[in-house]
């Protein structure tokens, strides 16, 4: 198989376009989060969780996540587009997965490729209560640059009403220190 434009290898991970394939371990990461306070999924059952994957297929802004040695994917890490050659990052990682240093070397990759590509400035939006989310953040070099008091929503509670969250934002520049 030829490898895709957008792949990037590191020692353990391969971060590539989606696949149908795909499907079984996404949903298996994904469904794990459909009652998590930080990046829920409510609702995701096996046959609508396809809309997820749909839109992984769709974008060129999500790569997954793929342990080299058994082939699995254990997470994603979305890298978008924004204005002023900016780039937004978040990921996900399995559960099983955490805390093994493959969301950082996931992330660093993509963020270096976003330099790479001419990017200015990457930045990410996390919970400060998700503490696990933001260290790795500090870790791939990100700083702290600003926490916002109730400024975006996610979800809503059963009268409709918008469950409001606070966010810390990291960045970093083009040129600055990638782990």
């Amino acid at each position: 198989m030829i490898a895709d434009a957008r792949e990037i290898q590191t020692k353990r991970l391969r971060l590539r376009p989606f696949r149908e394939e795909d499907y079984d371990d996404l949903y298996e990461f994904l469904s794990q989060l459909k009652d998590d306070e930080f990046e829920g999924y409510p609702g995701i059952t096996y046959e609508n969780g396809r809309k997820h994957l749909q839109d992984r297929l769709d974008s060129t802004e999500y790569y997954a996540v793929e342990l080299m040695a058994s082939g699995k994917v254990i997470g994603n890490v979305y890298c978008g587009d924004r204005e002023y050659d900016a780039k937004e990052v978040g990921y996900i990682i399995h559960r099983l997965y955490r805390r093994k240093g493959y969301g950082t070397e996931a992330l660093a990759a993509v963020i270096r490729r976003a330099f790479h590509e001419g990017a200015h400035r990457v930045y990410a939006m996390c919970d400060p209560r998700n503490v696990p989310s933001w260290k790795l953040l500090e870790r791939v070099g990100m700083r702290r640059e600003a926490h916002f008091r109730q400024n975006v929503f996610f979800h809503r509670d059963e009268t409709g009403a918008p469950i409001w969250k606070d966010t810390f934002v990291y960045a970093l520049l083009n040129g600055d220190q990638i782990l």
